[in-house]
């Protein structure tokens, strides 16, 4: 809340805030530091394999990948539903980038992430 004050305290002078003003720019701000921080956090504690996102996918036809599937899951209803995902492929088709990418969408809407393939989970 620091930094926030202090940068309020200057936007004060060259813009005459007034006091509910600053407050809304003062809570705002920490309010999405602290999102910022517990993505980190989440993001960190999930260990990905790959820093990937959603964006980031190909959806050439080679692939065999189904956008409309891959739009659907980033809506993480998946989770709230309790439901899993398996993805399944050629070795080096792109399956870990694709869980990365979807660990990471979920992380950004706040979930609890971890991040294993086959081999570490069966151990």
């Amino acid at each position: 809340m620091n930094k926030g004050w202090k940068s309020i305290v200057e936007t004060r002078r060259v813009q005459e805030l007034s006091l509910t003003d600053g407050l809304q720019l003062l809570i705002q701000a920490e309010e999405e530091e602290r999102s910022i921080k517990r993505f980190e956090r989440l993001r960190t504690s999930a260990r990905f394999r790959y820093q990937a996102s959603i964006e980031e996918i190909h959806f050439d036809a080679a692939r065999g990948l189904n956008k409309d599937l891959i739009t659907s899951l980033a809506t993480c209803d998946y989770i709230t539903k309790g439901e899993s995902v398996l993805i399944t492929g050629a070795t080096g088709c792109g399956k870990s980038f694709i869980a990365s990418a979807l660990g990471h969408h979920a992380c950004i809407h706040g979930k609890n992430v971890a991040y294993y393939n086959t081999q570490k989970l069966l151990m």
